[in-house]
C-alpha cells in the first residue's frame, strides 16, 4: 500500500477553492505541485497550501513526480494536458466539460482505453452523500416507478454586464451555462437513471457582448442559461419518461433543486445537500396551491470513515462553497483510497468513457438549438 499520494494541481481557480481543500483535510496525501500561467495567482496558491513547486507552465509539473494530476484548466487545454499526463503515467482528474467537442472527447477516450492509470472526469455530485441516499431509494424500488426527473438551477454569477469577458464567454473554448452546469446534470440523470435517448435544447445567451480589460466590449458565443428535455433510453430505470434541466447564470440569486418524482413519492435534494420526500398520499389528490408540500428531511447514511470526512468537512471552508465542494471532498477521499490499496477503478467514479457521452448529449443539445428539433444523442 502506497502511504504518500503526492498531488498536483492545473490550474488555479476551481483547484484553490475546492480541489485543493478537499485533498488538504485528507490523510496520506501531499499537496506537491501547482502549474498556472499568471504569477499572482500561482504564488498566492502555492503559499496558501504550502506547497513545495509552483510551475508557469503545466508541462514541468508532467515531468515532476506527482503521481495524480488535477486539470482545472480551460476546456480547450484539456486534451494536450490529458494527453501528456497519461503518456507520463499520471492518475488524471479532468473537470468538465471533458472537451470543445465530441472528436476531442473521443480521442481523451481512447487514450485512457490503453491507459492503466486513472482517468476521471470531475462529476462530483454523484458522491454527495444526497445523491447516494437518492440512488439507493431509486434502486430500491422505494419511489416506485420513475416518472419524471427535474433539474432547476438559478445562478447569480455572471448577471453583471461589468464581468469581464474570457474564455467563458465561448462556446469554441468550452465556456457557457450548458458545459459547465448541463454538464453535471446530464451525468448526474445518466448516474441516477440511465442512458439518455433524444434530447431538445434552447439555448439562451442574454448578454451579447462583454468588456475586455480596456472595457471595449467582445463578442459572447456562449450560452448564459438553456432549457433542456430529454428522454431517457432502454438502458434506463425509465424508458421514455422524460427529464428537465433548466439553468440560466444571470439570476438575482441562488438556489439548486433536482427532483425524481416517482409514483410512490417524489425525492430531491437542494444547495445544501439536504434530502427530501413527500408521499404521493399526503396530497390527497388536492389542487390547493396555499398548503404547502408535506416535505420530509432525510438524513443520508454514512460509513463511519465518511462521518468523520464529513465533520472535517464542516469545519472547513468546504461547507460554506456548497454541494460541489462538498461533493468533491468525498471524491477525493474515494480516489485516494482507491489509489492507497492499488485498487484498478475508482467504484462510481465518472470514466472518461461517461465523459464522451455526456458530450455527445451536449453536442446534440447544441444542434437541437440550431436546427429547433428533438436529436438523437449519441
Amino acid at each position: 500500500m502506497k502511504q504518500i499520494v503526492k498531488t498536483g494541481f492545473v490550474g488555479s481557480g476551481w483547484a484553490r477553492i475546492a480541489q485543493a481543500p478537499a485533498f488538504a483535510i485528507l490523510d496520506g496525501v501531499e499537496l506537491t505541485a501547482v502549474a498556472s500561467p499568471t504569477e499572482r495567482r500561482r504564488k498566492k496558491f502555492q503559499e496558501l497550501f504550502d506547497m513545495p513547486h509552483a510551475y508557469e507552465r503545466w508541462e514541468d509539473l508532467m515531468s515532476s513526480d506527482v503521481d495524480l494530476v488535477c486539470i482545472s484548466a480551460p476546456p480547450h487545454l484539456h486534451l494536450p494536458i490529458v494527453r501528456d499526463g497519461l503518456r507520463k503515467g499520471k492518475h488524471v482528474l479532468c473537470e468538465k466539460p471533458m472537451a470543445v467537442g465530441v472528436e476531442e472527447a473521443a480521442e481523451m477516450s481512447a487514450l485512457a482505453s490503453g491507459s492503466r492509470q486513472y482517468a476521471l472526469i470531475d462529476h462530483e455530485l454523484r458522491f454527495l452523500p444526497a445523491v447516494r441516499q437518492i440512488k439507493q431509494m431509486i434502486e430500491s424500488g422505494e419511489i416506485g416507478r420513475i416518472l419524471e426527473v427535474r433539474s432547476v438551477v438559478s445562478l447569480a454569477s455572471r448577471n453583471s454586464p461589468s464581468l469581464r469577458h474570457s474564455w467563458w464567454s465561448l462556446e469554441e473554448k468550452g465556456g457557457g451555462a450548458l458545459g459547465a452546469i448541463g454538464s453535471h446534470l446530464i451525468d448526474l440523470n445518466r448516474f441516477l437513471v440511465g442512458e439518455i435517448s433524444e434530447v431538445s435544447c434552447a439555448l439562451s445567451t442574454f448578454l451579447s457582448s462583454r468588456p475586455d480589460e480596456e472595457a471595449n466590449p467582445c463578442r459572447v458565443t456562449s450560452d448564459d442559461g438553456f432549457s433542456l428535455m430529454m428522454r431517457f433510453g432502454p438502458a434506463s430505470l425509465a424508458y421514455g419518461a422524460p427529464s428537465l434541466i433548466h439553468v440560466t447564470t444571470v439570476c438575482g440569486y441562488t438556489s439548486f433543486v433536482f427532483e425524481v418524482i416517482g409514483s410512490l413519492k417524489t425525492v430531491k435534494f437542494d444547495g445544501a445537500g439536504r434530502v427530501w420526500e413527500v408521499h404521493n398520499e399526503s396530497s390527497k389528490r388536492a389542487r390547493s396551491m396555499i398548503d404547502p408540500p408535506d416535505w420530509h428531511a432525510l438524513e443520508p447514511i454514512l460509513p463511519w470513515d465518511e462521518l468523520v470526512l464529513q465533520e472535517k468537512i464542516r469545519q472547513s471552508s468546504l461547507w460554506m462553497h456548497g454541494i460541489f465542494s462538498v461533493g468533491f471532498a468525498f471524491f477525493a477521499h474515494r480516489i485516494v483510497r482507491a489509489m492507497q490499496n492499488s485498487e484498478l477503478t475508482v467504484p462510481d467514479a465518472a470514466t472518461f468513457a461517461d465523459g464522451l457521452v455526456v458530450q455527445k448529449v451536449m453536442e446534440a443539445a447544441r444542434e437541437s438549438d440550431r436546427e429547433r428539433r428533438w436529436i438523437k444523442a449519441g
